[in-house]
């Protein structure tokens, strides 16, 4: 069964010749990042610092943090507001301001996470290899298995349809929230898409 620090390794890590070649994590996705040369006694100093000890535990958290910035968030405008239905305008308010908490939420773990990268980092040879953000979706999927897929498969389906039929009562009943349940929608159905086509990919 693969797990996260799997994943993690099979996007981070790529072989070469005499060992790996790790992509810097905790780096905003624009620009490049740096790129060294590591051995497996070093791929493991890493990994202990990248990946969560307790990765069910990181998971809940992840998620309840969200859904807490987004309760704030909603909260706030209301607070200013006091509409009773959200108008489009409020829509927009809560999604920058959910946007703006997760930015400074991920800045402050990124800080947190390369502080503590720093030494190890000091000691590895950079390289001008590259491991591309296709190859870490892909290599992020392969890890996967097949039980993942499905279950992944299946709850991006299920929530695809639930953001599109609730989408679809909010428009009925012409609150402009029911566009972006719709948006909302076809991410997830975006999502089931690309995981049912690997999925199809591994069957023999």
């Amino acid at each position: 069964m693969s797990n996260i620090r799997t994943q993690i390794a099979a996007t981070l890590f790529q072989p070469a010749p005499g060992g790996y070649v790790y992509r810097e994590s905790y780096r905003w996705p624009f620009g490049d990042a740096p790129h060294y040369l590591v051995n497996e006694d070093q791929k493991a100093a890493l990994l202990a610092v990248i990946a969560p000890k307790r990765p069910v535990l990181w998971q809940v958290v992840l998620w309840s943090t969200l859904c807490l910035m987004v309760a704030a968030a909603c909260v706030t405008v209301w607070f200013t507001t006091r509409h009773d239905s959200p108008t489009g305008l409020d829509i927009l308010a809560i999604a920058v301001l959910t946007v703006a908490q997760v930015v400074i939420g991920l800045a402050m773990l990124f800080w947190s996470k390369r502080r503590r990268l720093r030494p190890l980092l000091a000691m590895l040879p950079p390289t001008d290899l590259r491991i591309t953000l296709s190859h870490m979706r892909a290599a992020a999927t392969n890890a996967m298995s097949r039980k993942q897929i499905v279950v992944t498969t299946v709850s991006s389906v299920f929530a695809s349809i639930a953001a599109l039929v609730s989408g679809g009562l909010y428009l009925a009943s012409q609150r402009p929230m029911g566009l972006l349940l719709l948006a909302v929608s076809l991410i997830w159905a975006s999502l089931a898409w690309y995981y049912f086509r690997k999925l199809s990919a591994q069957t023999p």
